[in-house]
């Protein structure tokens, strides 16, 4: 078991900070996407940039220390570039929801809870990556590898039920377009979880 704070309890410590930074990023954009809030997703955007230094900080920090581990300091390179990831899908979901907002696009009610679904669901898995960075608790990992098919899963089914309101008429095509667009960035980043939890087993 690889663990970030076996290269450094700063390493750790920022990675704790961008964890709860992503948690921040998907209320911002959620309280946007519900309450057609610009700030909300300005705000957003500049704790995306504010993310990505951190990251570069951190791999710049790991990469020329010489006292760390040669296996540790890539397992850490790997993870920070999955988190950069993260970032970008997380800045596509804004653009879409910015989208969304300018141009009054409007959604059903049940897209609308299953997209509440997967922002707080997948937000939450951000609070569980703390801890297994942080442990390395398998109990924990078992859970969370078995949330993340569940969730994987659910996007699954709600795309395919979207595409069946779509075909009936229920749903518009701009609309839908937005809706799918969202379901995809969501099952990017759940990829990226499983890629960073499956480095921190290793």
């Amino acid at each position: 078991m690889t663990k970030l704070n076996n290269l450094n309890l700063e390493v750790a410590n920022n990675m704790e900070n961008l964890n709860e930074n992503i948690q921040e990023i998907f209320s911002l954009i959620f309280n946007g996407f519900y309450k057609g809030n610009s700030q909300n997703l300005e705000q957003a955007d500049q704790k995306i940039r504010g993310n990505h230094k951190l990251l570069d900080q951190v791999q710049e920090y790991i990469s020329t220390d010489s006292s760390f581990q040669p296996d540790d300091v890539a397992t850490a390179a790997t993870i920070i570039s999955h988190y950069q990831k993260i970032l970008f899908d997380l800045e596509k979901i804004s653009t879409y929801t910015n989208t969304k907002n300018k141009e009054g696009i409007l959604f059903t009610e049940k897209a609308v809870t299953e997209l509440d679904e997967m922002f707080r669901g997948i937000k939450n898995f951000f609070t569980h990556l703390n801890d297994i960075i942080l442990t390395g608790n398998p109990v924990l990992i078992d859970y969370l590898l078995k949330e993340k098919t569940r969730y994987k899963q659910l996007a699954k089914q709600f795309t395919v039920e979207h595409e069946d309101r779509l075909i009936k008429g229920i749903c518009l095509a701009r609309s839908s377009s937005l809706y799918l667009y969202l379901m995809d960035a969501f099952e990017d980043i759940l990829w990226h979880i499983q890629a960073i939890v499956n480095q921190l087993k290793e």
